[in-house]
Protein backbone atom coordinates (compact mmCIF):
# COMPACT_ATOMS: atom_id res chain seq x y z
CA UNK A 1 0.00 0.00 0.00
CA UNK A 2 0.88 3.79 0.23
CA UNK A 3 2.09 3.52 3.30
CA UNK A 4 5.32 1.06 1.56
CA UNK A 5 5.70 3.35 -1.15
CA UNK A 6 6.55 6.61 1.75
CA UNK A 7 9.18 4.27 3.85
CA UNK A 8 12.99 5.27 3.47
CA UNK A 9 14.61 4.24 0.11
CA UNK A 10 18.04 4.93 0.99
CA UNK A 11 19.48 1.56 2.18
CA UNK A 12 17.98 0.12 -1.05
CA UNK A 13 21.90 2.14 -2.39
CA UNK A 14 23.20 1.85 0.77
CA UNK A 15 23.22 -1.42 2.16
CA UNK A 16 22.72 -3.58 -1.29
CA UNK A 17 25.44 -5.56 -2.99
CA UNK A 18 26.21 -3.79 -6.01
CA UNK A 19 25.50 -6.68 -8.12
CA UNK A 20 21.38 -5.92 -7.96
CA UNK A 21 19.29 -4.37 -9.99
CA UNK A 22 15.85 -3.20 -8.31
CA UNK A 23 12.51 -2.76 -10.87
CA UNK A 24 9.44 -1.27 -9.92
CA UNK A 25 5.97 -1.71 -11.01
CA UNK A 26 2.78 -1.51 -10.19
CA UNK A 27 -0.73 -3.08 -10.00
CA UNK A 28 -2.78 0.12 -9.86
CA UNK A 29 -5.08 -0.36 -13.14
CA UNK A 30 -4.78 3.57 -14.59
CA UNK A 31 -1.76 4.30 -16.76
CA UNK A 32 -1.85 7.69 -15.15
CA UNK A 33 -1.54 7.04 -11.93
CA UNK A 34 1.28 4.11 -12.26
CA UNK A 35 2.88 6.89 -13.92
CA UNK A 36 2.27 9.59 -11.33
CA UNK A 37 4.08 7.07 -8.94
CA UNK A 38 6.76 5.82 -10.42
CA UNK A 39 8.15 9.02 -11.89
CA UNK A 40 7.71 10.43 -8.16
CA UNK A 41 9.28 7.39 -6.58
CA UNK A 42 12.63 8.15 -9.38
CA UNK A 43 12.32 11.48 -8.38
CA UNK A 44 13.07 10.23 -4.65
CA UNK A 45 16.05 7.74 -6.11
CA UNK A 46 17.85 11.01 -7.51
CA UNK A 47 17.90 12.91 -4.18
CA UNK A 48 18.76 9.79 -2.28
CA UNK A 49 22.07 9.17 -5.09
CA UNK A 50 22.70 12.81 -4.50
CA UNK A 51 22.50 12.32 -0.76
CA UNK A 52 24.53 9.06 -0.11
CA UNK A 53 27.19 9.31 -3.21
CA UNK A 54 30.04 11.93 -3.76
CA UNK A 55 31.43 9.83 -6.36
CA UNK A 56 29.81 10.02 -9.64
CA UNK A 57 30.93 6.93 -10.58
CA UNK A 58 28.91 5.15 -7.63
CA UNK A 59 26.11 7.69 -9.00
CA UNK A 60 25.73 6.28 -12.40
CA UNK A 61 26.41 3.06 -11.30
CA UNK A 62 22.61 3.22 -9.49
CA UNK A 63 21.40 5.10 -11.90
CA UNK A 64 21.43 2.59 -13.99
CA UNK A 65 20.46 -0.07 -11.33
CA UNK A 66 17.14 1.08 -10.39
CA UNK A 67 14.31 0.48 -12.90
CA UNK A 68 10.83 2.35 -13.09
CA UNK A 69 8.17 0.34 -15.41
CA UNK A 70 5.13 2.37 -16.06
CA UNK A 71 3.36 -1.21 -17.83
CA UNK A 72 0.78 -2.73 -15.13
CA UNK A 73 2.83 -5.57 -13.18
CA UNK A 74 0.78 -8.36 -14.85
CA UNK A 75 0.89 -6.75 -18.53
CA UNK A 76 4.63 -6.80 -18.31
CA UNK A 77 5.64 -8.70 -21.92
CA UNK A 78 8.27 -11.68 -20.93
CA UNK A 79 8.61 -14.15 -17.68
CA UNK A 80 7.68 -11.11 -15.31
CA UNK A 81 4.36 -10.21 -16.51
CA UNK A 82 3.81 -14.09 -16.50
CA UNK A 83 5.03 -14.97 -13.37
CA UNK A 84 2.88 -12.32 -11.80
CA UNK A 85 -0.32 -13.54 -13.34
CA UNK A 86 0.20 -16.67 -12.50
CA UNK A 87 0.77 -15.87 -8.79
CA UNK A 88 -2.35 -13.67 -8.84
CA UNK A 89 -4.32 -17.10 -10.03
CA UNK A 90 -2.65 -18.87 -7.52
CA UNK A 91 -3.05 -16.69 -3.97
CA UNK A 92 -6.92 -16.37 -4.96
CA UNK A 93 -7.31 -20.11 -5.90
CA UNK A 94 -8.47 -22.99 -3.26
CA UNK A 95 -4.64 -23.72 -4.07
CA UNK A 96 -3.70 -20.61 -2.42
CA UNK A 97 -5.23 -21.80 1.27
CA UNK A 98 -3.25 -23.30 3.94
CA UNK A 99 -5.17 -25.07 6.56
CA UNK A 100 -3.30 -24.57 9.87
CA UNK A 101 -5.50 -26.61 11.97
CA UNK A 102 -6.93 -24.61 15.04
CA UNK A 103 -5.24 -21.55 14.14
CA UNK A 104 -7.50 -20.98 10.68
CA UNK A 105 -6.52 -21.09 7.17
CA UNK A 106 -4.03 -18.69 5.95
CA UNK A 107 -4.09 -17.32 2.31
CA UNK A 108 -1.12 -16.71 -0.06
CA UNK A 109 0.33 -13.19 0.55
CA UNK A 110 -0.13 -10.35 -1.15
CA UNK A 111 3.30 -10.17 -3.17
CA UNK A 112 5.23 -6.81 -2.72
CA UNK A 113 8.76 -7.86 -3.66
CA UNK A 114 9.84 -10.96 -5.85
CA UNK A 115 13.14 -11.83 -7.00
CA UNK A 116 14.92 -13.36 -9.32
CA UNK A 117 18.48 -14.87 -7.75
CA UNK A 118 21.79 -15.54 -9.60
CA UNK A 119 21.11 -19.33 -10.79
CA UNK A 120 17.73 -17.34 -12.50
CA UNK A 121 15.36 -18.61 -10.31
CA UNK A 122 12.30 -17.09 -9.01
CA UNK A 123 11.95 -16.11 -5.21
CA UNK A 124 8.83 -14.78 -3.46
CA UNK A 125 11.02 -12.68 -1.79
CA UNK A 126 8.61 -12.93 1.68
CA UNK A 127 8.16 -10.40 4.00
CA UNK A 128 9.27 -6.93 3.80
CA UNK A 129 8.74 -6.51 7.92
CA UNK A 130 11.72 -6.98 10.12
CA UNK A 131 9.35 -8.02 12.84
CA UNK A 132 5.73 -9.48 13.64
CA UNK A 133 3.52 -6.92 13.27
CA UNK A 134 5.82 -4.11 12.08
CA UNK A 135 4.68 -2.16 8.95
CA UNK A 136 6.51 -3.05 5.30
CA UNK A 137 9.92 -1.26 4.86
CA UNK A 138 11.08 -0.69 1.54
CA UNK A 139 14.55 -1.15 3.07
CA UNK A 140 14.54 -4.74 3.55
CA UNK A 141 14.61 -5.70 0.01
CA UNK A 142 18.52 -4.94 0.33
CA UNK A 143 18.83 -7.95 1.97
CA UNK A 144 17.78 -10.26 -0.95
CA UNK A 145 21.05 -9.95 -2.58
CA UNK A 146 23.19 -10.41 0.30
CA UNK A 147 21.65 -13.98 0.11
CA UNK A 148 21.65 -14.62 -3.39
CA UNK A 149 25.25 -14.31 -3.42
CA UNK A 150 26.04 -16.25 -0.61
CA UNK A 151 24.10 -18.95 -1.65
CA UNK A 152 25.61 -18.56 -5.30
CA UNK A 153 28.95 -18.46 -3.80
CA UNK A 154 28.21 -21.76 -1.67
CA UNK A 155 27.19 -23.84 -4.91
CA UNK A 156 29.63 -22.05 -7.01
CA UNK A 157 32.39 -23.94 -4.18
CA UNK A 158 30.38 -27.28 -4.40
CA UNK A 159 30.42 -27.99 -8.47
CA UNK A 160 34.13 -26.31 -8.18
CA UNK A 161 34.95 -29.24 -5.47
CA UNK A 162 37.03 -31.96 -7.38
CA UNK A 163 39.03 -33.17 -4.57
CA UNK A 164 36.45 -33.94 -1.51
CA UNK A 165 35.65 -37.40 -0.83
CA UNK A 166 31.71 -36.84 -0.42
CA UNK A 167 29.39 -39.04 1.77
CA UNK A 168 25.58 -39.12 1.41
CA UNK A 169 23.20 -38.61 3.94
CA UNK A 170 20.10 -37.61 3.30
CA UNK A 171 18.50 -36.27 -0.14
CA UNK A 172 15.09 -36.78 -0.17
CA UNK A 173 11.42 -35.21 1.25
CA UNK A 174 10.60 -35.60 4.54
CA UNK A 175 8.19 -34.39 7.29
CA UNK A 176 9.55 -36.15 10.22
CA UNK A 177 11.61 -33.88 12.65
CA UNK A 178 13.99 -36.49 13.76
CA UNK A 179 15.16 -38.99 11.29
CA UNK A 180 18.67 -41.00 11.57
CA UNK A 181 20.74 -42.56 8.99
CA UNK A 182 23.20 -44.53 8.78
CA UNK A 183 26.52 -43.45 7.21
CA UNK A 184 29.77 -45.36 5.81
CA UNK A 185 32.88 -43.90 6.22
CA UNK A 186 35.93 -44.17 4.52
CA UNK A 187 38.25 -46.62 6.09
CA UNK A 188 41.03 -44.28 5.61
CA UNK A 189 39.81 -41.78 7.39
CA UNK A 190 43.07 -40.57 8.73
CA UNK A 191 43.65 -39.48 5.26
CA UNK A 192 41.52 -36.16 6.26
CA UNK A 193 42.15 -32.93 8.15
CA UNK A 194 38.33 -30.94 7.28
CA UNK A 195 35.09 -32.56 7.74
CA UNK A 196 31.96 -30.18 6.63
CA UNK A 197 28.77 -30.98 6.36
CA UNK A 198 26.98 -29.81 3.52
CA UNK A 199 22.91 -29.05 4.32
CA UNK A 200 20.23 -28.12 1.89
CA UNK A 201 16.85 -27.29 2.93
CA UNK A 202 14.07 -26.35 0.57
CA UNK A 203 10.22 -25.64 1.67
CA UNK A 204 8.44 -26.09 -1.82
CA UNK A 205 5.08 -24.43 -1.40
CA UNK A 206 4.09 -21.50 -3.39
CA UNK A 207 2.08 -20.28 -0.32
CA UNK A 208 5.18 -19.78 2.57
CA UNK A 209 2.50 -20.44 5.55
CA UNK A 210 2.39 -24.14 4.40
CA UNK A 211 6.37 -24.29 5.31
CA UNK A 212 7.14 -24.65 9.04
CA UNK A 213 7.41 -21.76 11.00
CA UNK A 214 9.60 -21.93 13.73
CA UNK A 215 13.17 -20.89 14.72
CA UNK A 216 14.03 -24.16 16.07
CA UNK A 217 16.70 -25.77 16.94
CA UNK A 218 18.06 -28.22 13.90
CA UNK A 219 21.38 -30.41 14.91
CA UNK A 220 23.35 -33.48 13.81
CA UNK A 221 23.58 -36.22 16.55
CA UNK A 222 27.16 -38.75 15.99
CA UNK A 223 25.38 -41.87 17.56
CA UNK A 224 27.63 -43.86 20.18
CA UNK A 225 24.89 -46.73 20.92
CA UNK A 226 23.07 -48.74 18.89
CA UNK A 227 19.66 -46.76 20.53
CA UNK A 228 21.69 -43.18 19.75
CA UNK A 229 20.65 -42.77 23.77
CA UNK A 230 24.08 -41.68 23.86
CA UNK A 231 25.12 -39.30 21.15
CA UNK A 232 27.07 -36.15 20.22
CA UNK A 233 26.00 -33.13 18.90
CA UNK A 234 28.38 -32.14 15.95
CA UNK A 235 26.65 -29.74 13.54
CA UNK A 236 24.05 -27.32 14.68
CA UNK A 237 21.75 -24.80 13.01
CA UNK A 238 18.66 -23.00 13.31
CA UNK A 239 15.70 -23.39 11.33
CA UNK A 240 14.02 -19.92 9.61
CA UNK A 241 10.60 -18.77 10.30
CA UNK A 242 8.20 -19.46 7.47
CA UNK A 243 10.42 -18.93 4.33
CA UNK A 244 9.86 -21.16 0.84
CA UNK A 245 12.55 -21.66 -1.06
CA UNK A 246 15.81 -22.92 -0.57
CA UNK A 247 18.70 -22.05 1.99
CA UNK A 248 22.04 -23.69 2.35
CA UNK A 249 25.44 -24.01 4.45
CA UNK A 250 28.53 -25.52 4.39
CA UNK A 251 29.23 -26.51 8.46
CA UNK A 252 32.86 -27.20 9.69
CA UNK A 253 32.61 -30.12 12.13
CA UNK A 254 36.38 -30.61 11.64
CA UNK A 255 37.42 -30.93 15.28
CA UNK A 256 34.55 -33.90 15.67
CA UNK A 257 36.70 -36.06 13.27
CA UNK A 258 38.47 -37.40 16.51
CA UNK A 259 35.09 -39.43 17.20
CA UNK A 260 35.05 -40.86 13.71
CA UNK A 261 38.55 -41.44 12.85
CA UNK A 262 37.83 -45.84 13.25
CA UNK A 263 35.79 -45.32 9.59
CA UNK A 264 33.23 -47.44 9.08
CA UNK A 265 29.66 -47.66 9.59
CA UNK A 266 28.30 -44.74 11.72
CA UNK A 267 24.75 -43.47 12.32
CA UNK A 268 23.84 -40.57 12.54
CA UNK A 269 20.69 -38.59 13.96
CA UNK A 270 19.38 -35.33 12.44
CA UNK A 271 17.14 -33.24 14.02
CA UNK A 272 14.84 -29.90 12.23
CA UNK A 273 13.09 -28.97 15.30
CA UNK A 274 10.53 -30.89 17.79
CA UNK A 275 9.06 -33.93 16.99
CA UNK A 276 5.72 -32.28 17.91
CA UNK A 277 5.65 -29.41 16.10
CA UNK A 278 3.03 -29.47 12.98
CA UNK A 279 4.59 -31.50 9.90
CA UNK A 280 5.27 -29.57 7.10
CA UNK A 281 7.36 -31.43 4.37
CA UNK A 282 10.86 -30.22 2.89
CA UNK A 283 13.35 -31.32 0.85
CA UNK A 284 16.19 -32.14 2.61
CA UNK A 285 19.80 -32.79 1.41
CA UNK A 286 22.74 -33.30 3.52
CA UNK A 287 26.05 -34.88 2.91
CA UNK A 288 29.87 -35.23 4.72
CA UNK A 289 32.75 -33.53 2.48
CA UNK A 290 36.35 -34.82 3.71
CA UNK A 291 39.28 -33.27 2.47
CA UNK A 292 43.05 -32.44 3.49
CA UNK A 293 43.69 -28.64 3.20
CA UNK A 294 47.05 -29.42 5.36
CA UNK A 295 45.96 -28.46 8.96
CA UNK A 296 46.19 -30.05 12.19
CA UNK A 297 44.28 -33.60 12.17
CA UNK A 298 41.94 -34.11 15.44
CA UNK A 299 42.27 -37.76 16.68
CA UNK A 300 40.40 -37.23 20.15
CA UNK A 301 37.42 -35.63 21.62
CA UNK A 302 35.46 -35.92 24.76
CA UNK A 303 33.13 -33.65 25.76
CA UNK A 304 33.31 -31.60 29.16
CA UNK A 305 30.00 -29.87 29.52
CA UNK A 306 26.13 -29.23 28.24
CA UNK A 307 23.77 -26.75 29.23
CA UNK A 308 20.11 -26.35 30.77
CA UNK A 309 18.32 -24.75 32.52
CA UNK A 310 19.89 -20.90 33.00
CA UNK A 311 18.27 -20.91 36.32
CA UNK A 312 20.08 -19.88 40.12
CA UNK A 313 20.77 -23.76 40.03
CA UNK A 314 22.49 -23.50 36.66
CA UNK A 315 26.03 -23.56 37.89
CA UNK A 316 25.56 -25.56 40.56
CA UNK A 317 25.00 -28.67 38.22
CA UNK A 318 28.38 -27.81 36.32
CA UNK A 319 30.95 -29.83 38.71
CA UNK A 320 34.47 -29.20 37.32
CA UNK A 321 35.78 -31.19 34.24
CA UNK A 322 38.99 -33.57 34.96
CA UNK A 323 40.37 -34.80 31.71
CA UNK A 324 43.65 -36.31 30.04
CA UNK A 325 45.15 -35.78 26.15
CA UNK A 326 47.78 -37.95 24.92
CA UNK A 327 51.92 -36.94 25.44
CA UNK A 328 52.29 -36.52 21.32
CA UNK A 329 48.98 -33.89 21.06
CA UNK A 330 50.37 -30.89 19.25
CA UNK A 331 47.23 -29.20 19.64
CA UNK A 332 44.63 -28.78 22.15
CA UNK A 333 41.84 -27.12 21.98
CA UNK A 334 38.08 -26.38 23.62
CA UNK A 335 35.54 -26.34 21.22
CA UNK A 336 32.32 -25.27 21.85
CA UNK A 337 28.80 -25.25 19.94
CA UNK A 338 26.27 -23.02 22.42
CA UNK A 339 22.85 -21.07 21.91
CA UNK A 340 20.34 -19.67 24.26
CA UNK A 341 16.56 -20.09 24.13
CA UNK A 342 13.41 -18.66 26.07
CA UNK A 343 12.14 -15.23 26.81
CA UNK A 344 12.12 -15.11 30.84
CA UNK A 345 10.00 -11.89 31.74
CA UNK A 346 12.36 -9.19 33.11
CA UNK A 347 15.47 -10.56 31.68
CA UNK A 348 14.48 -11.67 28.03
CA UNK A 349 16.91 -14.62 28.89
CA UNK A 350 18.27 -16.03 27.24
CA UNK A 351 17.13 -15.61 23.23
CA UNK A 352 17.92 -11.52 23.40
CA UNK A 353 20.01 -11.52 26.72
CA UNK A 354 23.96 -10.72 27.62
CA UNK A 355 24.86 -13.87 28.87
CA UNK A 356 28.71 -15.24 29.34
CA UNK A 357 30.15 -17.99 29.74
CA UNK A 358 33.42 -18.57 31.13
CA UNK A 359 36.07 -21.66 31.04
CA UNK A 360 38.71 -21.49 33.15
CA UNK A 361 41.74 -23.97 33.71
CA UNK A 362 44.47 -23.03 36.92
CA UNK A 363 42.66 -20.31 37.72
CA UNK A 364 43.16 -18.91 33.85
CA UNK A 365 40.66 -17.97 31.93
CA UNK A 366 40.72 -20.10 28.47
CA UNK A 367 37.23 -19.67 26.97
CA UNK A 368 35.30 -16.62 27.32
CA UNK A 369 32.19 -15.89 25.44
CA UNK A 370 30.15 -12.77 25.14
CA UNK A 371 27.60 -11.71 22.92
CA UNK A 372 29.05 -10.23 20.01
CA UNK A 373 28.43 -6.03 21.12
CA UNK A 374 25.85 -4.37 18.69
CA UNK A 375 24.65 -7.27 17.99
CA UNK A 376 22.10 -8.93 20.48
CA UNK A 377 19.07 -6.90 20.65
CA UNK A 378 20.33 -4.64 17.56
CA UNK A 379 17.04 -4.20 15.03
CA UNK A 380 19.10 -5.56 12.09
CA UNK A 381 21.89 -7.88 14.12
CA UNK A 382 20.51 -10.94 12.16
CA UNK A 383 19.33 -9.23 8.64
CA UNK A 384 22.93 -8.07 8.32
CA UNK A 385 24.13 -11.76 8.29
CA UNK A 386 22.01 -12.30 5.11
CA UNK A 387 25.41 -12.22 3.34
CA UNK A 388 26.59 -15.22 5.85
CA UNK A 389 23.12 -17.10 5.11
CA UNK A 390 20.60 -15.62 7.13
CA UNK A 391 16.82 -16.21 4.86
CA UNK A 392 15.95 -12.14 4.47
CA UNK A 393 11.78 -12.19 4.27
CA UNK A 394 11.01 -14.42 7.23
CA UNK A 395 7.57 -14.40 8.56
CA UNK A 396 8.79 -13.72 11.70
CA UNK A 397 11.00 -11.52 14.09
CA UNK A 398 13.72 -12.48 11.67
CA UNK A 399 15.65 -9.41 11.84
CA UNK A 400 16.57 -8.41 15.29
CA UNK A 401 19.94 -9.64 16.42
CA UNK A 402 20.25 -12.94 18.65
CA UNK A 403 22.96 -13.68 21.66
CA UNK A 404 25.16 -15.82 19.87
CA UNK A 405 22.57 -16.89 16.46
CA UNK A 406 20.40 -15.63 13.87
CA UNK A 407 16.73 -17.88 12.95
CA UNK A 408 17.80 -19.72 9.58
CA UNK A 409 21.61 -20.05 9.92
CA UNK A 410 24.38 -21.82 12.04
CA UNK A 411 24.99 -21.57 15.09
CA UNK A 412 28.87 -20.90 14.96
CA UNK A 413 31.50 -23.34 16.72
CA UNK A 414 34.25 -21.57 18.84
CA UNK A 415 37.41 -22.58 18.91
CA UNK A 416 40.38 -22.07 21.85
CA UNK A 417 43.23 -23.05 21.70
CA UNK A 418 44.22 -24.69 25.18
CA UNK A 419 47.53 -26.20 24.76
CA UNK A 420 49.64 -23.96 26.94
CA UNK A 421 47.22 -23.86 29.37
CA UNK A 422 47.35 -27.83 30.40
CA UNK A 423 49.80 -30.94 31.04
CA UNK A 424 49.96 -33.91 28.52
CA UNK A 425 49.87 -37.05 29.78
CA UNK A 426 47.34 -39.65 30.12
CA UNK A 427 48.37 -39.82 34.08
CA UNK A 428 47.89 -35.91 34.02
CA UNK A 429 44.90 -34.38 35.82
CA UNK A 430 43.84 -30.99 34.04
CA UNK A 431 40.81 -29.98 35.31
CA UNK A 432 38.48 -27.31 33.71
CA UNK A 433 35.67 -25.06 35.45
CA UNK A 434 32.68 -23.68 33.60
CA UNK A 435 30.18 -20.45 34.99
CA UNK A 436 27.28 -19.13 33.24
CA UNK A 437 26.65 -15.71 33.74
CA UNK A 438 23.44 -13.43 32.65
CA UNK A 439 26.40 -10.00 32.23
CA UNK A 440 28.39 -11.12 35.13
CA UNK A 441 25.86 -11.66 37.34
CA UNK A 442 23.39 -15.17 38.50
CA UNK A 443 21.61 -16.38 35.05
CA UNK A 444 18.32 -15.29 35.02
CA UNK A 445 16.26 -17.72 33.04
CA UNK A 446 15.77 -19.33 29.67
CA UNK A 447 17.33 -22.84 28.54
CA UNK A 448 20.76 -22.78 27.19
CA UNK A 449 22.18 -25.27 24.67
CA UNK A 450 25.69 -26.02 24.57
CA UNK A 451 28.37 -29.03 23.89
CA UNK A 452 31.64 -27.94 24.94
CA UNK A 453 34.81 -30.60 24.25
CA UNK A 454 38.14 -31.07 24.58
CA UNK A 455 39.67 -31.67 21.47
CA UNK A 456 43.78 -33.23 20.69
CA UNK A 457 44.96 -32.94 17.50
CA UNK A 458 48.37 -34.85 15.74
CA UNK A 459 50.39 -32.49 12.83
Amino acid sequence: GDSLWATDIAPLLTEAPRNVHYVFTSFEELTLSRSNRMNALKARFEEAIEANFTEEADKEHWRTHVHFVIDRVTEIEGGPGAFMSDYFDFMFSDDGVVDLGDRGQAQAPLPFVFAIDRGQHWDPGGSLSPVVGQADEFAMAAYLGHFFNHRADLNARAEQDTTSTIIPMLDEDVTDRIITRQVQLPDDMDEFDTLEFDISVTCPYRNPFACSEWDRIARIDLCLDEECTDRREVARWITPYWRRGNRRWFIDASPFLGLMRDGGQHTFRIEMGPEWERKTERRATMSIRLSNNGAPKAVGAVRAFTGGNFNEDYNDNKPPFSFSVPDDASLVELVVILSGHGQESGSNCAEWCDHRHDFIIRGIPVGLLRPEEGVTGALRGCADQAGAGVPPGQWGNWAPGRAYWCPGMPVPTHRFDITDRITKGMDANNVMQYFGTFAGNDPEGGNIAMSAYIVWYND
